[in-house]
């Protein structure tokens, strides 16, 4: 099996207004797989939910097998916040998805690439951030993948002295946890290409490698279909400089690894 995307938007997601045609019609993939957001009152939207509506959702991948020949997974990214563990698990109850990834985008008054955050002090905002992303591997037991580490701190372009005098403690008790619980450490093309933090990337693969971790996800996080599978090429070859020659896939939420080149 060929690895693929595991971290995409369409149109179910706020901020998306992709079709899952754009996708299957400019790559063929053999396997295809979108993760939409949930996020309660996110203030990316003013506050408001952002819930994708699961029986459209499935309605629509439902038609989708009978005009392609991919295999079409569900997939959703959870937006974590410790107030809404409740109103998440609720949600998640009733619903079948393939894989599930675990995000952490605000902090209940603030979307963390709200501009807002380039006033705050870097030693607070780390705190903030990765106590709430310690809480959150803590207190869930659904989660699949652990994506984008850096979402927090993409707007300051941290050098990786400064980051991790303050994030490495929290890091290490994260991964230790993730590595407990079987979560896969996602390397994320946004905030890898878009956001240039590839150094942070770099730091943080090894500290995760060294305390024992082996599992290991790619995904774009792309919103429109020309990003699928963007940064691929430069994530492999960070991970093969650290000799991990695997990477992990789920469907119906079990676990299989698959080599790449």
């Amino acid at each position: 099996m060929t690895y693929y995307d595991q971290h995409l938007h369409t149109h179910h997601s706020f901020d998306s207004n992709e079709s899952f045609e754009n996708y299957l019609d400019s790559f063929c993939p053999t396997i295809f797989v979108s993760t939409e957001h949930l996020d309660f009152k996110n203030p990316y939207v003013n506050g408001e939910d952002s819930i994708p509506e699961y029986n459209a959702y499935k309605n629509e991948l439902n038609h989708l097998l009978s005009r392609y020949d991919t295999k079409l997974l569900r997939g959703i990214e959870v937006g974590y916040v410790d107030t809404h563990k409740e109103m998440i698990e609720h949600f998640l109850a009733s619903k079948h998805y393939d894989i599930i990834l675990l995000s952490i985008h605000q902090n209940g008054t603030i979307d963390y690439m709200d501009e807002s955050v380039r006033d705050l002090d870097v030693a607070d905002l780390i705190n903030d951030y990765y106590s709430r992303m310690l809480d959150a591997v803590q207190s869930v037991d659904f989660a699949n993948v652990l994506t984008h580490f850096d979402y927090g701190v993409r707007l300051l372009q941290l050098s990786v002295d400064e980051f991790k005098k303050t994030a490495e403690p929290y890091l290490i008790d994260i991964f230790k946890i993730i590595i407990d619980k079987r979560i896969a450490f996602e390397l994320n093309a946004k905030s890898f290409i878009k956001y240039d933090n590839k150094s942070l990337y770099d730091y943080a693969i090894p500290l995760y490698i060294s305390l024992g971790g082996t599992l290991f996800t790619l995904g774009s996080d792309a919103h429109v279909a020309q990003d699928y599978e963007l940064g691929f090429e430069e994530m492999k070859n960070l991970l093969k400089k650290n000799d991990i020659m695997q990477l992990a896939t789920y469907a119906n939420q079990q676990l299989t690894l698959v080599a790449f080149n």
